[in-house]
């Protein structure tokens, strides 16, 4: 008999124990997804990032080049040269 009340108690206790612990398991994979997705995110804005930097570097690398410099002029800033003309094409929209 004894045997038996000491197997019942083990086992009470160890569905007990699975029970007390499942809550904190689950806690812990919840934290393990919300790391892993930061992980994603900071991994995505490091890589846009460092495409930044690559084109910063090679407008700096560019900045004493001619042609770069008469490229920006024309298509940022909307500047040309003495005696030239511009044409635009102005396209209209599509109407249904």
């Amino acid at each position: 008999m004894k045997k038996i009340d000491g197997f019942f108690l083990f086992i009470v206790l160890g569905i007990l124990g699975i029970f007390l612990y499942i809550p904190r398991i689950y806690s812990g994979y919840r934290t393990l997804d919300q790391l892993q997705n930061e992980f994603k995110t900071i991994t995505a804005e490091t890589n846009q990032l460092e495409n930044q930097i690559k084109d910063l570097n090679y407008q700096l690398d560019n900045s004493n080049n001619h042609y770069y410099i008469e490229k920006i002029a024309r298509n940022k800033l909307n500047m040309k040269k003495k005696n030239e003309i511009i044409y635009r094409v102005i396209y209209e929209e599509e109407q249904d």
